[in-house]
């Protein structure tokens, strides 16, 4: 089975960092083969699993309160670290987030770290190109494309977890130019950088799609790619009771996890902190 998950009202952070791990372990529990999630969440600062908060967040950015309040995290950017690896990120309205889920044990080919980038990087890449983006893999998880100029400008960044047997791959896509106006604002210069970047700050460094931009045939090329990558029929679309479940799920992984101050200030594993519990 390939499910879809279109989530696309911004809703708390911390549950939309969650969602992507509990659909990873119902994937692997429901012996799924993979899926697509289409996401979005409102201003957030989200630190990858090994980054320091003072390296990459400006000071007076880095309060860390966790709130659950919507009245809280609506106020300002909250500060967040997502399972995976990659760098701090900016999260917000004009920024469309995707994660493409594989079962380890149904798609074994997936295991080494580079083919799994690049196959499922390739998906995305298609998507770009059939609405005339001429996307290039630069680094290990960048999608670039050239500018007029003939310079590299960074259009999607990626990372991925593996978790109990899923593996999980997921980017974002800045859509609308205010993003990258506000990003200088929440992050810094990244402490480590591609050689492609040769130096360059966030307004020269990042690029966002055009306004021609097509989601639906986004979405219909994502989707049809990967199953067809996976050797799935058809997706479907998770029922009220099933996505309840999900909920549910992610829920616990909020409160055991990705809201407490150790996680997000001292990356404490998931394993300290009973994750998943």
């Amino acid at each position: 089975m390939f499910f879809e998950f279109l989530d696309l009202k911004p809703r708390n952070p911390y549950l939309g960092l969650a969602l992507d791990e509990a659909l990873a372990n119902t994937m692997v529990r429901q012996g799924w083969s993979g899926g697509l999630r289409l996401w979005s969440n409102p201003l957030c600062i989200v630190l990858g699993r090994s980054d320091q908060l003072t390296a990459n967040i400006p000071e007076a950015r880095r309060s860390i309160e966790s709130s659950q309040l919507r009245r809280r995290w609506t106020a300002d950017a909250p500060v967040l670290r997502r399972l995976s690896g990659g760098g701090a990120v900016l999260h917000g309205p004009g920024n469309l987030n995707y994660s493409l889920f594989v079962s380890l044990e149904k798609n074994p080919d997936f295991y080494p770290l580079r083919i799994s980038y690049a196959l499922l990087l390739g998906i995305v890449r298609k998507a770009l190109e059939a609405q005339g983006l001429a996307a290039l893999l630069r680094g290990q998880s960048d999608l670039v494309v050239t500018a007029e100029n003939g310079t590299l400008m960074k259009i999607s960044g990626n990372a991925q977890f593996r978790r109990r047997g899923a593996l999980v791959l997921h980017g974002t896509l800045i859509m609308r130019p205010e993003l990258i106006e506000r990003v200088s604002d929440y992050l810094l210069h990244p402490p480590r950088e591609p050689d492609y970047r040769s130096g360059r700050d966030h307004r020269r460094f990042l690029t966002h799609l055009p306004d021609s931009f097509d989601f639906s045939a986004f979405h219909a090329c994502v989707s049809g790619e990967l199953q067809q990558l996976l050797r799935v029929d058809a997706p479907v679309r998770l029922g009220p009771a099933e996505r309840f479940q999900v909920y549910c799920k992610a829920r616990r992984l909020v409160y055991g996890c990705y809201a407490r101050k150790e996680w997000i200030v001292e990356a404490r594993s998931p394993q300290e902190l009973a994750l998943g519990a």
